[in-house]
C-alpha cells in the first residue's frame, strides 16, 4: 500500500521502516490466519483501512509519544502493535488471554524487532491486581459491552491516565448502562470524538475516559461477576 492511506490522521508520520513493518505484520497476519482465526478481514486494502486507519485513529487527539500503554484483550495486535509500529517510543504491554495468539504476537514482535513490548498470556481482572493504577493509557478495541470493559480497563489507568475504548455506532445505550460502572471505577467521560473511515468502511467512536481517583482493591471482581452483575 501507498501512503495515501493515511490521509486523514493528522499526527502520523510514515517512515520506509514504518511502512515495511506495517507491510510485514499484514503478511504474518495473513499467513498464521490460516492456521488459526485471527481475522476474517483479509484483504490488503481491508485490513490497512479496517485495522491500521482505525487503530491509529486515537492519535489524532492525543499524544502517543513516550507513553506507557496497555491494550486490553488486543487479540491480533490491534491496535496495540499498529500503534507501536508508528509510534516506536510507546512503551507496550498487551494483554491477551488466548495463548496461541499471545504466540502470534511474539511472532510479530521478535520478526519485526519491536523493543519495549510485554505480551503477557493473562485475563485482564487478574494483571489488573497486580499492576493496578500503572498505565497513561488503557486501549480496548470491540471487546465487550462498556459496563463490562470499564471494570476491566480503568483499574489499570493511573491517576489522571485515560481509558480510550473504541466503539461503533449507537453508543447512547451502552453508556446509559456503564454510568455506575465509570463512576466507581474513578473515572470521568472527557471525549467523544466520531469519525467516518475512508471509502466507506464504516464509523468509530472513540470514548476518552479519565481516571481522578484510585478505585477499591476489590475491583476488577472474576469476570463472571462481572458478566452477571455488572456494577
Amino acid at each position: 500500500m501507498d501512503k495515501k492511506w493515511i490521509t486523514g490522521l493528522t499526527n502520523v508520520n510514515l517512515t520506509t521502516v514504518m511502512t515495511q513493518q506495517l507491510q510485514q505484520y499484514y503478511q504474518i497476519l495473513i499467513t498464521e490466519n490460516q492456521h488459526q482465526n485471527l481475522t476474517t478481514i483479509t484483504k490488503e486494502q481491508d485490513v490497512y483501512y479496517k485495522h491500521f486507519y482505525d487503530a491509529l485513529l486515537i492519535s489524532n487527539n492525543i499524544s502517543l509519544t513516550n507513553q506507557n500503554l496497555c491494550d486490553v484483550g488486543s487479540g491480533a495486535g490491534v491496535p496495540g502493535i499498529v500503534l507501536k509500529i508508528c509510534f516506536p517510543n510507546l512503551q507496550l504491554t498487551i494483554i491477551e488471554a488466548n495463548g496461541k495468539k499471545c504466540q502470534f504476537l511474539h511472532k510479530v514482535v521478535t520478526t519485526l524487532k519491536l523493543e519495549n513490548v510485554y505480551i503477557v498470556n493473562e485475563r485482564a481482572e487478574v494483571f489488573a491486581h497486580q499492576y493496578r493504577e500503572t498505565f497513561d493509557i488503557v486501549t480496548a478495541r470491540a471487546i465487550a459491552a462498556l459496563n463490562i470493559l470499564s471494570e476491566l480497563c480503568l483499574a489499570l489507568v493511573k491517576i489522571d491516565g485515560l481509558f480510550i475504548a473504541y466503539k461503533g455506532i449507537n453508543i447512547a445505550a451502552e453508556l446509559l448502562l456503564a454510568q455506575n460502572s465509570i463512576l466507581v471505577m474513578g473515572a470521568n467521560l472527557i471525549n467523544q470524538f466520531t469519525f467516518q473511515l475512508p471509502h466507506e468502511y464504516g464509523q468509530r467512536t472513540l470514548l476518552h475516559f479519565q481516571k481522578y481517583k484510585l478505585c477499591a482493591l476489590k475491583y476488577p471482581r472474576s469476570f463472571q461477576q462481572i458478566k452477571t452483575k455488572p456494577l
